[in-house]
């Protein structure tokens, strides 16, 4: 699972999003998009650390995207069609996020400028909401499992609420690959098991010379798996959490949990979306793009308004009104975004249009 999460690849890719949307842009209207027909729509998580993303989209592709995202940067494929019936020429970006604290080489945090304090808060916020529960039971579990001697014997000590098979949620071993045979002793909360040689193997002779001791980071993602009922939120099944699920022991044992929490989620998403595309006539008559990748948040340093977000781009899939359709890999995708020119000279000037529009005619309401 680790090296499926580590096929997208973060620092040759990523771009900085002044660079990455005109390049966007540029490469639409390349496709044959028509500046007056084009829709981008942005499936980002609702933070509003992805509101300078939202800002340079409506910047360059002059209007404001609609909006195709649930939290922690899922798809809502239940929006296709009405999106469609909002252009002609249709770009949708989906990103998961990651916090970046520069100053720490730190992911999964960012600076939270307008709380008391300004203290480093988890980003993804929902993304990690779900990583607690499980890396709390892991870090139980890494105290909760000894390996070592006693009476001259190599043993390995479990808990015994692991070996409960009828528990309804929790972390479970994976006991075949730890422990052969029944218990050779039983404690008072514990049972006691000879180590299979496999597991033996794992570790140095003195570990099992000396007094049991916690397994800590020893219990490595291969050795369990997780069970917990599916839980809802206040918008329904809580579709990011069982999408994490086959991911979560990977990414309990991570050094960067929420930046391959974010990296599992664009991949999975990117995925799916694209199925759910494959299905949806709506597209059929119209020019679509289907880009997506991560934002990287760095927390913005003072007197910057707004994060120096990254994007690192994944994939993407194109079905153009004249019949054509592809697909672009990570390496050919960035390639291709770097090709394009970074000028627009169709962008926005936000300045101008809204004092034009503060100084146009009114309009009266005909109701009282």
């Amino acid at each position: 699972m680790q090296r499926m999460i580590e096929n997208l690849r973060i620092g040759p890719y990523a771009m900085r999003y002044s660079q990455f949307v005109p390049r966007l842009y540029n490469y639409c209207r390349s496709l044959g998009f028509e500046r007056d027909r084009m829709m981008p729509s942005r499936a980002f998580c609702s933070d509003e650390s992805q509101g300078y993303p939202v800002i340079l989209l409506a910047q360059h592709f002059g209007t404001f995207p609609f909006d195709h995202g649930r939290v922690g940067g899922k798809v809502a494929v239940n929006r296709h069609g009405p999106y469609a019936h909002h252009g002609e020429d249709l770009v949708i970006i989906q990103a998961s996020h990651v916090g970046y604290d520069a100053d720490n080489g730190r992911f999964g945090v960012y600076k939270r400028h307008r709380t008391d304090g300004g203290a480093m808060g988890d980003n993804c916020g929902k993304l990690c909401a779900v990583l607690h529960w499980y890396q709390e039971e892991y870090r139980h579990a890494c105290e909760q499992v000894l390996c070592g001697s006693l009476e001259g014997e190599a043993v390995v000590v479990i808990d015994n609420q692991y070996l409960d098979e009828k528990r309804p949620e929790g972390l479970f071993l994976h006991l075949d690959m730890i422990v052969v045979g029944e218990p050779v002793k039983v404690m008072s909360t514990a049972k006691v098991f000879r180590p299979s040689m496999a597991f033996t193997d794992r570790f140095g002779d003195e570990v099992w010379k000396e007094k049991p001791r916690p397994i800590g980071a020893q219990l490595t993602a291969d050795l369990f798996s997780f069970q917990r009922p599916a839980a809802s939120d206040i918008e329904g099944h809580d579709i990011l959490e069982v999408a994490l699920g086959p991911a979560m022991p990977t990414l309990v044992t991570s050094k960067n949990p929420a930046l391959d929490a974010a990296r599992h989620t664009t991949q999975v998403e990117f995925d799916r979306t694209y199925r759910s595309i494959l299905r949806a006539n709506c597209y059929d008559a119209k020019n679509l793009l289907f880009i997506s990748g991560v934002n990287i948040d760095i927390s913005p340093r003072e007197a910057f308004p707004f994060p120096l977000i990254k994007f690192v781009p994944w994939a993407a899939y194109a079905h153009l009104r004249d019949g054509r359709s592809f697909l672009l890999e990570q390496k050919e995708l960035s390639e291709t975004l770097w090709a394009q020119p970074q000028e627009n000279p169709d962008r926005l000037s936000f300045d101008e249009s809204i004092q034009r529009m503060a100084g146009a005619d009114e309009i009266k309401l005909p109701i009282d």
